[in-house]
């Protein structure tokens, strides 16, 4: 069920942390030492916990939530230092348009050298910090923040779906007019496994989710974008031409010596498959 640390005066902001269990190994309780950091203090934290799927948790946050903007983090997410807040919320204020701001992923200083492996060969784990405001496709739930308007106007997050929740989101966002940016000089640490076991599970997962959601929720598949900026992205691709794009990616991955890419989508195909055979509708019910 939702916490939160709420006091009697109304914050502008409300920090919206789902979590299974508040604690993930110990990351909630870095997370929330970072978020007191903050030089921008005039918030509110929810911790939503128990709840799943993820969309269905940070819509009961919201429902609390008595800020005029939501920031929403994952719950292994480290604010890398104490100005972020303020960064992402003085983007919000420069310009009404913009609908999400994200803060860049970056490599953590203690990271291991299969993570520091890891980031090159999966660039939306290791995004570039920006020194202007930047359309991108790589503002995610990491850690975002959302005008409270702006999220009714797009009818809050989808609880209908168990992946893909980042790039639903982003697309729901510029359809109904709004950018999506990341924010200057804004950097937040996201750790990638450490060890092959925890990577490939993760892809395996991600898989078996896409699979439940090519089979249940189809209108919900969007593309995801692997540069800094938008580009020549699309927001949508046919089936036929994401199957026939699949070996070229794996040809690609080897040719250019990115093993652990190429077995992140070996696992990845792996849980995709098994999805097709065993994913059912009520896969949301069980958590």
């Amino acid at each position: 069920m939702p916490e939160s640390n709420k006091t009697f005066s109304h914050p502008r902001v409300s920090v919206i942390i789902p979590s299974r269990d508040g604690y993930r190994d110990g990351f909630v309780p870095a997370l929330l030492a970072s978020v007191s950091a903050q030089t921008f203090a005039d918030h509110e934290v929810i911790v939503v916990k128990g709840i799943f799927p993820q969309g269905k948790a940070i819509n009961q946050g919201a429902a609390q939530a008595r800020g005029e903007i939501l920031i929403i983090l994952d719950d292994d997410s480290c604010l890398a230092d104490e100005t972020v807040f303020q960064a992402i919320v003085d983007v919000l204020d420069s310009d009404k348009s913009i609908g999400m701001a994200g803060a860049s992923i970056v490599l953590s200083p203690d990271a291991s050298v299969f993570q520091r492996r890891a980031g090159k060969q999966f660039p939306r784990f290791n995004t570039p910090v920006v020194e202007e405001i930047t359309d991108s496709d790589f503002a995610c739930h990491g850690c975002c923040a959302i005008p409270m308007r702006v999220f009714e106007d797009i009818g809050r997050e989808r609880e209908d779906i168990i992946r893909g929740l980042d790039p639903d989101l982003r697309e729901r966002m510029r359809q109904a007019g709004y950018r999506v940016v990341l924010a200057l000089r804004s950097r937040i640490y996201h750790p990638l496994p450490d060890g092959w076991k925890p990577l490939l599970k993760i892809f395996f997962r991600n898989g078996y989710g896409s699979a439940y959601t090519r089979k249940y929720k189809p209108d919900s598949i969007y593309e995801t974008h692997e540069t800094l900026n938008m580009g020549a992205y699309r927001a949508r691709t046919t089936f036929p031409y994401r199957i026939l794009r699949f070996p070229f990616r794996l040809l690609k991955a080897i040719l250019t010596g990115r093993l652990m890419r190429f077995a992140g989508y070996c696992a990845y195909a792996c849980g995709y498959v098994w999805g097709m055979l065993t994913a059912r509708e009520n896969a949301i019910a069980r958590g």
